[in-house]
């Protein structure tokens, strides 16, 4: 029985998990937490992080590394995805990271973050012959995957995160109607990759993976005083429900988004960019059943662990 602390080093969020990860069988999580560090505040899209941003990741991984502490942990895995693959100073800050906290942070690119997203949710969901496609919205790129549970057809990962839309567009608030299509017509352009993907690869179930997705299936139980399942891995977001919510974010401010049950404060900012995104996918794929996988990059990298790919 190894214990293994994973850490995805997010745009918005860094998360950590910490799990025993026996020789066979399932892993057991006994830690999990998400802090938003932020570290694509405001320059993202001139691929650097900026001082504040830069040192409210480093004192992050300082205080994860505390925690680990107190785990007696045999191994870290640590990944950064999106702001620290673009950022001209990444590598200044993985090294600042090491130096300080001993945590090795691995880089990675696009289609190894699809990968292990994609490893993630084969633990959560119940996949079978069955295309699907997964999307996991990021706040530096968006992951998709067109997959049945014995292999991945297609995968792309797109720099259109919800941070990096956010800071392009800088929308009213609340958006505009106007902002509002100028955005889908930009997401409907710059997804044509996809749009072509799906043409040779139909998949019309979707598979979310936590993130905003976790904040619509959250929101839904909150509206129908349903209690939330912390035992299962997945779930079913009812396409009615989803629009239902789609419908109320999509005029809100971001006063309002801080009041709504259901919704994390820390999620509140860019919500509406990410409802707006998966609303498109679900109209252009014409997705038929809509799921949220609990699991995603940290549990691929205990998938990997578990079947000594890593």
């Amino acid at each position: 029985m190894k214990k293994i602390a994973v850490i995805d080093l997010g745009t918005n969020t860094f998360n950590l998990l910490i799990a025993e990860v026996p020789e066979s069988g399932k892993h057991h999580i006994i830690y999990s937490t998400q802090v938003p560090a932020k570290i694509g505040e405001k320059a993202i899209n001139e691929n650097k992080i900026i001082p504040a941003a830069f040192d409210r990741g480093v004192q992050c991984l300082k205080d994860m590394k505390g925690i680990i502490g107190e785990y007696d942990v045999d191994d870290i895995f640590a990944f950064g995805t999106s702001a620290l693959r673009g950022a001209s100073n990444g590598k200044e800050f993985a090294e600042t990271v090491k130096k300080e906290t001993g945590i090795n942070i691995h880089i990675i690119d696009g289609h190894r973050e699809a990968e292990l997203i994609y490893n993630g949710v084969q633990l959560a969901f119940p996949c079978d012959e069955k295309l699907r496609l997964v999307l996991d919205v990021g706040g530096g790129s968006n992951e998709f995957i067109i997959a049945n549970k014995n292999k991945v057809f297609w995968s792309h990962s797109f720099n259109l995160g919800v941070a990096r839309l956010l800071y392009k567009f800088q929308p009213s608030n609340p958006m505009k109607a106007e902002e509002i299509q100028t955005l889908e017509n930009y997401l409907e352009q710059e997804l044509a990759p996809l749009w072509e993907a799906l043409k040779k690869f139909p998949a019309t179930d979707l598979i979310g993976c936590a993130g905003c997705f976790s904040s619509f299936h959250e929101m839904i139980c909150a509206q129908n005083n349903i209690e939330l399942n912390d035992k299962s891995t997945w779930e079913t977001i009812p396409l009615d429900g989803f629009q239902k919510i789609h419908n109320l974010l999509l005029p809100s401010s971001y006063e309002e988004r801080m009041e709504m049950e259901g919704l994390v404060f820390m999620r509140a900012d860019m919500i509406v960019i990410g409802t707006i995104l998966v609303n498109l996918v679900i109209k252009k794929a014409h997705v038929q059943n809509l799921y949220l996988s609990k699991y995603a990059l940290k549990e691929g990298v205990l998938n990997e662990i578990a079947n000594n790919k890593l």
